[in-house]
This record gives structure tokens, C-alpha cells and sequence, in this order.
């Protein structure tokens, strides 16, 4: 499965796309620009949900198969500073950190967005990710809970539990997880069941100051914004990790989505 990306630069809207293969190879495509100031870039299967947290201003887009950006709706309005926004296949999960307040909406196959429900759960989660229709929620210290969003968007919570403290980034390979720490490289894998179970996998170790990971199907993509460089690898079914490949592109881009399969 082969998969497209888009590079975003918050300061000046300079996008560029490119195309990861298989095999890892990296393939630039093309350049371009934006709005500024997007403080959140999320895949919607092959469809791109834009979000300015300042402003609640929205927008949705989509990326092509040449790497051509096509603008679907713009100047959606709504509740300013999430501080996360978590895709689920065409739906939205947006938490406000600081509030534990929670929305859920859903954008159609034209860019059209829909809200659907209000709610909240605790308080501070630093990082959440989804599998499937669960969403697993992460602390710094380690604690975790699992919960999920029906097709109404409404959430359930499902299990709490406790994993290891300081990870940085977490992403998703179908129902596996991948936890990465920046600052030893150190990784681990698990896999998070339909009822909210996590279950650990394997571990190990990359390079440390990757600063943006993004899941690809079964590859992930790597990216340090200071110089630019990105590597890929491929996380297979029992959480074993391989490399696959290594390249360059342009430094200091502050968001990158991965749309896989295109």
C-alpha cells in the first residue's frame, strides 16, 4: 500500500506532497500554499480536516493522486481551542485539555461538516489516537483509558489502565499502536482490542528527536524538523519493527498528515 503526505508550514502556508511507496521510497511531488496559522491537520481516510485553534476556523481538503491539493469547504466555524482533534475513519473527535469538554462531528465524502454530540471526560490527556471506533487516551505519567465513539458520536468509556510513563508519540497500524520517546528513541507496540483491552507487544529501539510520526497503513514515516530528515519502516501484525528507507526534504514544517492508500 502506498500512501501520500502533506507537509504544512504554520508561518507562510507552504505545503508540499509526496508519495511513500511500499518499499519505503520516498517521491516528491508538488508545492503549493495555504492558509496560515492551521494548528491542526487531520486525515479523513483521503480526505484533510483543517483546524485553527485561536478561532475555531475550519476548513476541509483533499490530496489527489498526482499530489495536486483540492479545497473542499472553507470557513467552517467552531468552538475555538480544542487541543486535540482525533480522526475515526470520517468522523471527528475534538478534547480540550484543560476542561476534560468533548465534541464529536462528521465530514461527508464532499468536505461538508456535521456536528453531532457534546460532552466530556476527565481532565489533562496528553495524547489520544484511534483504532477503529475506540479512542485510547494517554497521561504523561502512564495512566491510559480506552472508550468509544458509536456512528451517532456518542462516547462510551470501556477499561483504565497504566503503561509506561514519558512517551511522546503514540500512532496507530490498524488495531496496533506504536509508542515512540523522543528524547532515547526507545519504542514499543501493543495492540488495543475492540473492548478497550490494551495488550503489550514487542520493544525496542530507534533514533531519538524524531519530531513528527505518521502511520501510513502498515508503514510509518518519520520526520525531524530541524534538517529536514525522514526515514520509513513498516510495524507488521505482531508489533515486530523493520526499516525501510531513508531521505531528505525541505526543514522546519510544523504539520504533517498521512493519507494512506491513495
Amino acid at each position: 500500500m502506498s500512501g501520500n503526505l502533506l507537509f504544512y508550514r504554520a508561518t507562510n502556508g507552504h505545503i508540499a506532497t509526496s508519495q511513500i511507496a511500499p518499499d519505503g521510497k520516498f517521491t516528491a511531488l508538488l508545492e503549493g500554499r495555504l492558509e496560515t496559522g492551521w494548528t491542526h491537520i487531520v486525515p479523513l481516510e483521503q480526505d484533510l480536516f483543517f483546524y485553527r485553534s485561536g478561532d475555531g476556523v475550519s476548513a476541509t481538503g483533499r490530496v489527489i493522486h498526482d499530489g495536486h491539493f483540492v479545497a473542499l469547504e472553507s470557513n467552517i466555524l467552531l468552538d475555538a481551542h480544542w487541543t486535540h482533534v482525533t480522526p475515526l475513519g470520517h468522523d471527528l473527535f475534538f478534547y480540550r485539555a484543560g476542561s476534560g469538554e468533548t465534541a464529536t462531528g462528521h465530514v461527508d465524502s464532499q468536505g461538508t461538516f456535521t456536528v453531532l454530540q457534546k460532552g466530556s471526560v476527565n481532565k489533562d490527556w496528553n495524547i489520544i489516537d484511534a483504532v477503529g471506533r475506540e479512542l485510547l487516551f494517554y497521561r504523561s505519567d502512564g495512566l491510559i483509558a480506552t472508550g468509544r465513539i458509536e456512528g451517532d458520536g456518542s462516547f462510551s468509556g470501556l477499561a483504565t489502565g497504566n503503561l509506561s510513563p514519558g512517551w511522546t508519540h503514540i500512532t496507530t497500524h490498524g488495531r496496533e499502536l506504536f509508542f515512540y520517546r523522543t528524547d532515547n528513541g526507545v519504542i514499543a507496540t501493543g495492540r488495543l482490542s475492540v473492548n478497550g483491552i490494551f495488550t503489550g507487544l514487542a520493544t525496542g529501539q530507534v533514533k531519538p528527536d524524531w519530531t513528527h510520526l505518521n502511520p501510513l497503513g502498515r508503514e510509518l514515516q518519520f520526520y525531524r524538523r530541524r534538517d529536514g530528515l525522514i526515514a520509513t519502516t513498516r510495524i507488521d501484525t505482531n508489533g515486530i519493527f523493520s526499516n525501510l528507507g531513508q531521505a531528505n526534504v525541505d526543514p522546519q514544517f510544523d504539520l504533517i498528515a498521512g493519507l494512506a492508500g491513495l
